[in-house]
């Protein structure tokens, strides 16, 4: 819960402090000095913060939130290595069964699953699983179907076929869910929880396949985070990550704000009033601006 802070007599009070979580919403605080102050999960949604000073300070989320989520993010990620390795594990029963439609069913596993990787780079996850996995699925049904009631096959191979889809499409969706999440914290905690479910998945007993599916998954979430056109759902979980936890600017007056020297991490400025903020050589990581999220990295001085 947010700790309702009002806006003291002296404005010089809010400098140099811890005030994670506070809340100043719909306050007035213009020219209010909160120079090197810990601004993490603070709420500053409808203040008047024209001419305020946030010099050097930190936004964010709070620390306590951050492990949490991470822990969330990693649980996630571990399943969905294990579920890489369900995939890997079942395609390469398919292959060495020794039944001809086992086998042909295996490749075409493969073949779906470079398909589908490809095509979740490219368009999302979502959109993978309902233009590929789904109809191929269908179709695997309908002829494993047709092969049993006609007594041509077994109809085996394409109930295989059917659930390496579900696996493969669960995996790459659960996966960069996951990384997605853990990329709106930081960039070590990406990384972290990107590797981490494929080098899980390869230790109980998934093959270098797993490995290779995990780093599909952090750069379909690389993507998603760059504001690449479809994938918007996966946008949607990080967005709501720095609404719901980082420090709210939402709908504030900023006019003539100075952030120089600040580290601007996981801050709302959605409906926000820039109008002639001093950026000054602050740093912007994953910040939400208006639906989309902004990363600017501090420019070098020439």
């Amino acid at each position: 819960m947010s700790t309702e802070i009002h806006k003291p007599v002296n404005p010089g009070e809010y400098s140099n402090k811890d005030l994670q979580k506070a809340s100043f919403r719909d306050e007035n605080l213009s020219n209010v000095d909160f120079s090197g102050s810990d601004l993490r999960g603070v709420n500053f949604s409808g203040s008047d913060l024209s001419g305020a000073d946030f010099t050097t300070v930190r936004t964010g989320i709070p620390t306590t939130i951050v492990v949490w989520l991470f822990l969330v993010s990693l649980a996630v990620s571990l399943l969905s290595g294990y579920m890489a390795m369900l995939t890997g594990r079942t395609i390469q029963g398919m292959l060495k069964s020794g039944d001809p439609y086992l086998g042909a069913a295996g490749i075409i596993a493969i073949a779906l699953s470079v398909l589908f990787i490809a095509y979740a780079w490219w368009k999302g996850g979502g959109t993978a699983t309902r233009n590929l996995i789904i109809p191929a699925s269908i179709v695997a049904l309908i002829i494993g179907l047709v092969a049993y009631f006609t007594g041509v096959g077994t109809g085996k191979g394409m109930a295989y076929l059917i659930l390496c889809n579900i696996l493969l499409a669960a995996m790459v969706v659960i996966g960069t869910i996951a990384r997605a999440a853990a990329g709106s914290l930081s960039n070590i905690l990406f990384l972290i929880v990107a590797l981490s479910g494929g080098m899980f998945g390869r230790s109980v007993g998934g093959g270098i396949g797993t490995v290779v599916m995990a780093i599909a998954c952090m750069q379909i979430s690389k993507r998603a985070l760059s504001n690449a056109p479809g994938f918007e759902g996966l946008r949607r979980i990080a967005a709501s990550i720095t609404s719901k936890y980082g420090t709210s600017f939402r709908h504030a007056k900023l006019e003539n704000a100075n952030f120089s020297h600040a580290k601007i991490h996981n801050a709302d400025f959605s409906n926000t009033d820039f109008a002639l903020v001093n950026w000054g050589d602050s740093t912007k990581m994953h910040c939400l601006v208006n639906g989309k999220i902004v990363t600017e990295k501090k420019k070098k001085s020439k």
